[in-house]
């Protein structure tokens, strides 16, 4: 955890907490030596061993849950009668929980009885808008994603006999219990072609175990959600993460999000209760990258990477801490959003003791609505959105953190395949404030459907942003990603990034980032 009074002086474990990037002015400023000096700081055996040890817990107790929700279902299917099934054929295009089974006769039998007992009540409240809570990063949103129709390259022979126990598992659960679990595993490499440090290259993952609870409600429009999230990320093979790597390339911001050391950690656990379709609040500590400000491409693990587009850093949202919003929508697409979160939050820890010690928060007010050019899924985030978000963060004593505040003007809307971006910020807290930057503009287009494949997608986004530090000049991003669907579970995402005029490389008028991210999900 970073605690640094003086920005240009080094802490104990630079890279050890996301604080360092998003919410402490420290990294804006500190030299690149000084960063990769702390961030080749190896871990001790004993922190290893004890990662084994909750790693090993957490899977005794996740097995054990499993087991007895088994019991339940296998007597839940001793009730309903079964028919024999044959062996679907490979339809690429399927759902990847339903693609070994949706041409069953069970399959279709269940399917025909779920279209008849459709009431036109019934019928109305499912094409109703559901409230959209949360960026499409968040535990839930990456779940349904997850779990959506998609196709993709190839599929490993035999690799049903190891994801069809677990798909029919995770949909037993879902269905009976309104249980959601997942794990994935993502990786980055990134490559920078000129540093001002000693390091040009870093590479880190994250492992990753989420789940969301419908406790109750979930038949009708107010229901009562648990999230949770239990997360470990971590270097391999270079001396830094990629969440350091800006300092070496002389960047003004992040080139990569959340690929940084953060030891074995309840990262979410939060409670969601949403009434009447209308009116929604969230406590308990969550992620306020994948709350506020909405952006459908605001996901690292699928999307675009560096600090603009990946989490927005002129707005200085804290770590995963302790918080909590409303959100109430007087009219369909029109939403009305109030947060307040920790602004010492620190991912590792519970965070009780800076919340009620320090009593230093981050607010933040947004209004936003849907423009209604396109149609919305049903039970998906609409596929436009206007919104303004207005910041403030309170003075942040031991980082030397002054206060500040700033607003955000953005919009997103969906037309076919192409879905064209616009975004404005500006923060007004200085040199020592909270943000990076004065001012910044962001324009781009995602591309859906590349090569007759419906979820590979292509991002290009540019960036001008100018530095909160007037002695600094002005920056130019391109941000840019391919993501190819390999298999149902595997992404392989080549990425490209131009830093143009860095701050902090005034040698060079450009500096390129190529990397690869692959991701994992089961």
């Amino acid at each position: 955890m970073m605690r640094a009074l003086d920005p240009m002086a080094p802490s104990e474990s630079t890279a050890s907490s996301e604080i360092c990037l998003f919410s402490t002015m420290g990294p804006w400023a500190r030299p690149p030596a000084v960063w990769s000096t702390h961030c080749c700081a190896r871990r001790s055996e004993a922190h290893k061993r004890r990662f084994v040890r909750l790693v090993s817990l957490l899977l005794v107790a996740v097995c054990m849950s499993w087991a007895s929700v088994l019991g339940a279902s296998s007597a839940m299917a001793d009730e309903i009668p079964t028919e024999p099934t044959t062996t679907p054929p490979n339809d690429k295009s399927l759902p990847v929980d339903s693609q070994e089974a949706e041409d069953s006769p069970a399959a279709s039998a269940k399917t025909q009885s779920d279209e008849e007992s459709l009431t036109p009540e019934s019928q109305e409240a499912n094409d109703r808008e559901e409230m959209t809570m949360a960026n499409p990063g968040s535990i839930y949103e990456q779940f349904i994603r997850d779990r959506e129709s998609k196709e993709y390259l190839f599929q490993f022979p035999g690799a049903h006999l190891i994801t069809e126990p677990w798909t029919d598992l995770r949909t037993r659960l879902d269905e009976k219990f309104g249980f959601r679990p997942s794990f994935s595993f993502t990786h980055l490499y990134q490559w920078a072609s000129d540093s001002v440090g000693p390091e040009d290259e870093a590479s880190g993952y994250e492992v990753a175990f989420d789940a969301t609870w419908t406790v109750f409600g979930r038949e009708n429009d107010s229901p009562t959600m648990i999230g949770f999230e239990f997360l470990y990320r971590d270097k391999i093979g270079t001396n830094i993460p990629p969440v350091a790597l800006f300092t070496q390339a002389g960047s003004l911001y992040p080139t990569s999000v959340a690929f940084a050391e953060i030891d074995a950690s309840v990262g979410q656990l939060w409670l969601q209760q949403i009434f009447k379709n209308q009116f929604g609040f969230r406590l308990g500590k969550y992620n306020p990258v994948s709350a506020y400000d909405f952006f459908p491409m605001k996901n690292f693990r699928t999307d675009f990477l560096d600090g603009v587009h990946g989490a927005n850093v002129i707005i200085p949202l804290p770590n995963r801490g302790l918080g909590g919003f409303v959100v109430y929508r007087p009219q369909p697409k029109v939403y009305v959003r109030l947060g307040v979160h920790d602004a010492n939050a620190d991912t590792e820890k519970v965070g009780f003791s800076s919340l009620f010690n320090d009593g230093e928060l981050f607010k933040i007010a947004e209004v936003g609505f849907d423009p209604g050019f396109a149609e919305r899924q049903p039970g998906r985030p609409p596929s436009g959105d206007v919104h303004f978000s207005f910041w403030h963060q309170d003075k942040r004593s031991d980082d030397g953190v002054d206060k500040g505040w700033g607003f955000v003007v953005s919009g997103s809307q969906r037309f076919g395949r192409f879905m064209p971006f616009l975004r404005y910020g500006f923060s007004d807290s200085g040199r020592r404030g909270p943000a990076p930057m004065d001012h910044m503009v962001n324009v781009g287009v995602a591309i859906d459907d590349i090569f007759g494949q419906n979820k590979d997608r292509i991002g290009i986004g540019l960036t001008w942003s100018r530095p909160a530090d007037g002695s600094l000049d002005d920056q130019g991003a391109l941000d840019a990603f391919y993501r190819v669907e390999v298999t149902p579970q595997i992404a392989v995402s080549p990425t490209l990034q131009l830093i143009m005029n860095p701050v902090r490389n005034r040698g060079k008028d450009a500096v390129w980032i190529l990397g690869v991210r692959s991701r994992f999900v089961f």
